[in-house]
C-alpha cells in the first residue's frame, strides 16, 4: 500500500490549484463546479460545438463571441462587472485577466495564510459557481433579471460567518 500511495502522490501528478479546495467553506456544489472549471470540463458552448451537440457557440450573455471557459468567466463584459464588484467588496485591487492568469493569481494569493486568503478562496469558488448558474438561467430559463452579485455576497457572508477568524472581518466589509 505504501508503494502504491507513493506512486499516486508524485508531485508531477498534483495540480497547483488543489489548495484552492482545502478548507474552502463554499457549498459542495460550488466547489464541484469550480473543480470542473479547473479541469476544463465544464460544458461550455465551444466544447458542445466540438462534439456536434449544438450549432451556435455564441455567448448568451454578450452575444458577440464564442463562449469558452476563459470568455465566460473573465472576458465577457457581463461577468467582468461581477468580478470587479466582488473584488471591490473584498477591498482587493486586481483586474481579472484570462482564466489561467486568474487561477494563478488566486493560487498565489491563497499561498498566504489569514482571513483574506480564506475569504478570497470562498469568493472565487462562489463567483465561478454563481456565473455558471446565471449562464444556465439565461440559456434554459431565459431569466436575465437575476441579481447574481447580491447572491454571491450573501453566500460569502453566510458561509464565512461560521469561521471565527473571518466573522469579524466580514462585519468590517459590510459596513
Amino acid at each position: 500500500m505504501k508503494k502504491f500511495y507513493a506512486v499516486i502522490t508524485v508531485n508531477d501528478l498534483q495540480v497547483p490549484w488543489r489548495f484552492l479546495f482545502h478548507g474552502n467553506m463554499a457549498r459542495p456544489r460550488a466547489i464541484h463546479v469550480t473543480w470542473l472549471a479547473c479541469h476544463g470540463n465544464l460544458a461550455t458552448k465551444d466544447k458542445l460545438c466540438r462534439f456536434n451537440m449544438i450549432q451556435d457557440s455564441r455567448c448568451n450573455l454578450c452575444k458577440t463571441v464564442d463562449e469558452s471557459l476563459g470568455h465566460l468567466f473573465f472576458e465577457c463584459p457581463h461577468t467582468l462587472i461581477i468580478w470587479k464588484k466582488v473584488l471591490t467588496w473584498l477591498e482587493i485591487v486586481h483586474t481579472p485577466g484570462s482564466w489561467l492568469e486568474k487561477l494563478h493569481w488566486v493560487i498565489n494569493f491563497n499561498s498566504r495564510k489569514g482571513w483574506r486568503a480564506s475569504i478570497l478562496k470562498l469568493a472565487f469558488t462562489k463567483t465561478v459557481y454563481g456565473i455558471w448558474a446565471y449562464r444556465n438561467d439565461v440559456i434554459f430559463q431565459h431569466n436575465t433579471n437575476r441579481n447574481i452579485y447580491d447572491s454571491i455576497i450573501d453566500c460569502i457572508v453566510y458561509r464565512g460567518w461560521s469561521s471565527k477568524k473571518i466573522r469579524k472581518h466580514i462585519v468590517s466589509l459590510m459596513v
